[in-house]
């Protein structure tokens, strides 16, 4: 039986970089491809800076990770043939709007609009957000989108880059984040990760954000998206020329991310940062104003987001040595009755279910523990503390 051959797309061009003055946050880069390599001493000097890059920065580049650069010019083509060139008719853009609010997920088509970003404003961002039952062909995705699942998602594919990067590229991760808590490099693979369907419970996003004049930047504060983390596991974004992203520092500057051609962009979700005890940090970003000579860009974004298994508890992991010797934040402290149990600490879908009804809202109760801030959270009797 022939192969079918999708039709062929616009390519995708990367903008030009920004020349503008701003401040750059200055985050590590770590060359995945030492994670195998025969010299263990090159394997531990990357090690090394893997660990610095968590703990001092909660963000970090990742080069050499197993993609081409043609492979993601290739998913940057599709998600502007989708989102760009306004390809998902009127009728799909209704009929697969996401419905967050009654499913706790991001399924499908986001319009424009849908979140308050100032008194008055609201926001400008497209995308559409798969899970592992929607990365396959069917009604569930636009048209302009079907021919082309195959090479989001497939190993078997030529340019298939979702299940390598779920598969591969975050598996050797975990091993690294694992090894930080003295765990087994397969702990958090084997244990916390999800594995049902293509990219378990996680999910994978196409984002395009809409240029704003600068008036209406000014009227929304400055700001496309707030600040907030992650709520799942680990965040892979590949890296694009437009900047906006930004990440809170540790002298609690916000810095934009710069361009990494090639290059990926990982963070850590709060699943990592209950179960750690802080000791893996999920580092505070926002989406703001591009700078002046990228302000008429559409900034498209792609990232998987990856996630825990549904059932598994967010407490501290007590068989950790380094949480046992060094101790750990406890981020659920006693509600009303003074008593906080296993039966009231959030599993990751609670969690993830709860973070994703208040999407974008900013933090109505802030309290101040040793110096650090918190969004403190009320969840089954209990607070939930969450880093700001």
């Amino acid at each position: 039986m022939p192969i079918a051959i999708p039709p062929p797309i616009r390519p995708w061009v990367p903008p030009a970089e920004s020349r503008a003055d701003v401040q750059w946050a200055n985050l590590r880069t770590i060359d995945l491809s030492k994670f195998d390599s025969p010299d263990e001493v090159e394997r531990e000097r990357m090690y090394g800076e893997f660990k610095q890059a968590v703990k001092e920065d909660g963000f970090l580049y990742l080069v050499n990770f197993g993609l081409t650069d043609e492979q993601i010019l290739r998913q940057f083509a599709i998600a502007q043939h989708a989102l760009i060139d306004g390809n998902i008719t009127p009728e799909e853009r209704e009929r697969l709007q996401w419905n967050f609010s009654e499913t706790g997920k991001y399924t499908g088509y986001k319009p424009r609009g849908y979140w308050d970003i100032a008194k008055g404003v609201k926001d400008n961002v497209e995308s559409f957000n798969y899970y592992s039952e929607t990365l396959t062909d069917g009604d569930h995705l636009p048209h302009c989108l079907r021919p082309y699942i195959g090479e989001v998602t497939s190993f078997n594919e030529a340019s298939g880059v979702l299940r390598f990067l779920h598969d591969v590229v975050n598996r050797k991760l975990l091993a690294l984040l694992s090894r930080m808590l003295e765990l087994p490099d397969d702990y958090f693979w084997e244990r916390v990760q999800s594995h049902n369907g293509s990219i378990g419970e996680g999910y994978f996003r196409q984002m395009m954000f809409h240029p704003k004049t600068p008036e209406e930047m000014k009227a929304a504060g400055g700001v496309q998206m707030h600040g907030h983390q992650d709520y799942g596991v680990t965040t892979l974004l590949l890296s694009q020329p437009v900047a906006a992203l930004q990440v809170l520092t540790r002298d609690n500057e916000w810095r934009y991310v710069k361009y990494k051609p090639g290059g990926m962009i990982v963070n850590l979700g709060e699943v990592l940062e209950f179960i750690s005890g802080g000791h893996l940090p999920a580092t505070r970003h926002r989406v703001t104003a591009c700078p002046p000579d990228q302000s008429h860009e559409y900034r498209l974004t792609i990232g998987l987001f990856t996630a825990a298994k549904n059932e598994f508890p967010l407490a501290p992991l007590t068989d950790s040595p380094l949480l046992a010797r060094e101790g750990f934040v406890e981020r659920f402290v006693p509600g009303a009755d003074g008593v906080v149990d296993a039966t009231k600490i959030p599993s990751a879908e609670e969690w993830r279910i709860a973070r994703v009804l208040r999407s974008q809202t900013m933090p109505e109760d802030v309290v101040e523990i040793k110096g650090t801030k918190y969004n403190r959270q009320y969840f089954k009797g209990i607070y939930v503390l969450e880093p700001i």
